[in-house]
């Protein structure tokens, strides 16, 4: 995650069901186990009913394999509990659902929205020595290929994933990027599934000075407004020229801002804090210009915010900038630090730093529009990169710490700080990062792998993280219907 890491990066077998499900794995479900209605929602039609059943019925005894490609006749929006297999229990889960919220009921409840970082920047099919600690299935892929992406589609739609966010970084700092985007991610047959953000690599993009931006620095300041100018017209061309649909957030295209904390060289200079917010201002002006729309910024504040309840003037000064505040991931890794694994304790630091950032941005509101600041969690997974410690987790750790997470984010954070948001323009469903889907070099890639040096066990043909994503949210029916708010 370091600017010399990505700066150096970018220069520079099937197992059966059987075997998958043994050693305890598949503990047996409860005939009285109830489902979101979201996930009982076999078809994604929107609505609970027979044709829900019937397809369950028609997927019992099915298998899915851990080839890319699932075994035939597997049906995976029968697979309720992310087994990879269709079970009796499975069917009698989805039946006691439909028939406790009734026969052709309209599902009230949105499904959640899972947002994964998507990079676009494997030019060479031999990865750079020492640096690559999780491998895609398929082996290594160039970006630029339409065929892995479309792949890539196909997974994501199975195992929940729901927004692509694309690591955007300016032609000035990669010649190759934004190509390969055209050429590959645009490309792909299935590019209408998706929906499209955009992550903006503010580190690579923007001179550093120690590690940080100096927004006094002319050269910043015009570099982000040729940025927000340059990501409007990535963001129209997935509008207007390629089938894929943009991810709006209040009726704007959603951009996450990596590494927002490191914008501002000094925090006692108000002066220069102020010259960032005209900055941003501006910044926006020029994205409206291009897109038609103002942009929907994230910034990535999450963990500074969290670290106190009452956070210091230069960071409410940095994050008032923005919609909302995220975590690119919830590992504070240091190079002196220790190996550690994702324990119930690990989980409970997590949901502690979504309660101390709640309280650190009560009341807060964006500069630009008024309205209160988002918090978006992370769900990232383990994470493994060469000089830092890794962070390692199994399968059902990874479900347990998704679960626990999500369960708190939207039983107790939304109804309190977001009454009655849910399902309109400004939240049209609870929204988690997920971590990356293919950012191979750090670990918590979710994607199907040969080998993650984060998971301490891969018990399921290197599907662990995904799967375990299924268990929690379901397949992605948005790739089918439009994410609808009222």
């Amino acid at each position: 995650m370091t600017d010399l890491d990505r700066r150096s990066f970018l220069r520079v077998g099937t197992l059966g069901l059987a075997g998958a499900m043994g050693g305890g794995l598949r503990a047996q479900t409860s005939p009285s186990v109830i489902l979101p209605p979201y996930v009982a929602d076999i078809n994604g039609n929107g609505l609970l009913g027979s044709d829900d059943t019937q397809l369950m019925r028609g997927a019992l005894f099915t298998s899915r394999g851990f080839a890319l490609e699932p075994n035939r006749g597997f049906d995976f929006r029968a697979d309720v509990f992310g087994r990879a297999g269709i079970d009796q229990d499975a069917v009698d889960a989805v039946s006691r659902t439909i028939g406790l919220l009734d026969d052709g009921v309209l599902v009230n409840a949105p499904r959640p929205i899972t947002v994964a970082w998507h990079y676009g920047w494997y030019d060479r099919l031999r990865r750079p020595l020492l640096l690559q600690t999780a491998r895609y299935l398929g082996g290594n892929y160039l970006s630029r290929n339409p065929q892995v992406e479309e792949g890539f589609n196909r997974l994501k739609n199975e195992f929940g994933i729901t927004v692509d966010a694309l690591s955007w970084i300016p032609t000035r700092a990669s010649s190759s990027v934004l190509s390969n985007y055209r050429s590959g991610y645009f490309a792909a047959a299935n590019a209408a599934t998706r929906y499209v953000a955009l992550l903006y690599e503010s580190i690579l993009a923007l001179p550093q000075t120690g590690g940080r931006a100096d927004f006094r620095s002319s050269r910043v300041q015009s570099q982000v407004l040729s940025d927000f100018g340059a990501m409007a017209k990535t963001l129209v061309e997935a509008r207007d020229q390629y089938p894929t649909r943009v991810f709006l957030l209040d009726g704007r295209p959603v951009v996450f801002i990596f590494a927002s904390h490191s914008w501002g060289l000094n925090p006692a200079d108000t002066t220069e804090f102020g010259q960032m917010a005209a900055v941003v201002d501006e910044a926006r002006q020029t994205f409206r210009a291009v897109y038609g729309e103002y942009p929907y910024l994230v910034g990535e504040e999450l963990l500074q915010m969290a670290s106190t309840s009452t956070p210091s003037p230069d960071r409410v000064s940095r994050a008032i900038n923005f919609d909302a505040i995220y975590a690119y991931h919830g590992a504070n890794l240091k190079s002196s630090a220790t190996p550690f694994e994702m324990t119930e304790l690990y989980g409970a630091l997590q949901r502690f730093r979504l309660t101390r950032a709640t309280q650190a941005v009560h009341g807060l509101k964006s500069r630009f529009t008024g309205n209160r600041l988002l918090i978006i969690p992370s769900l990232a997974g383990g994470f493994a990169k060469h000089g830092l410690p890794i962070l390692s987790a199994n399968r059902q750790a990874y479900a347990d710490f998704v679960k626990l997470l999500t369960r708190f984010y939207s039983e107790t954070y939304l109804p309190n700080e977001w009454p009655g948001a849910v399902g309109t323009p400004a939240l049209p469903a609870p929204l988690y990062s997920v971590g990356s889907w293919n950012e191979e070099f750090e670990g918590h890639a979710v994607f199907p792998v040969q080998f993650n040096l984060a998971l301490t066990a891969s018990t399921q043909g290197g599907f662990d993280f995904v799967m375990a994503l299924k268990q929690v949210f379901g397949w992605n029916h948005y790739a089918e219907r439009a994410i609808r708010s009222s």
